[in-house]
């Protein structure tokens, strides 16, 4: 999964979801909240049991926290005739989706922001700190 895809968010809290997107995610899959960033993240059903599966491989003591944050704002979708595929309400309002939304594709996964946050973010990076980064990684 690679690309940005832009989309908008009807009065329901559905949105369309790309084709290309959907067929490498397969019938249905997984969106929850995000770590560290206000948007919701997309896993095939096989990549939401792996994570699963990580998770509860370590002390519960060390991922209660994470537990209830992921496992709690989870929600299996299924896109539509159509393609479309509902946000819930907790999720939409996490993310601060408004109408226009941007699906970013980060290979094996991807992220559904409001288009202003994904605006913001992009226009708050720090090139330096990437380029030592991609320095880091030989790219």
């Amino acid at each position: 999964m690679r690309g940005e895809f832009k989309s908008t968010l009807d009065a329901k809290g559905r949105m369309n979801f790309p084709v290309k997107l959907r067929e490498e995610l397969g019938a249905s899959f997984v969106i929850s909240k995000t770590i560290g960033e206000h948007c919701i993240k997309v896993y095939s059903k096989e990549d939401w049991d792996a994570l699963v599966q990580s998770i509860r491989s370590m002390p519960q003591v060390k991922t209660a926290g994470i537990q209830r944050f992921l496992f709690g704002s989870a929600f299996e979708v299924e896109p539509d005739k159509q393609g479309r595929v509902l946000i819930p309400a907790p999720l939409r309002e996490y993310a601060g989706l408004q109408t226009d939304i941007v699906i970013v594709g980060l290979e094996g996964r991807a992220e559904i922001w409001d288009k202003q946050s994904w605006d913001s973010f992009n226009a708050a990076l720090d090139m330096d700190e990437l380029l030592v980064a991609a320095m880091d990684m030989e790219l």
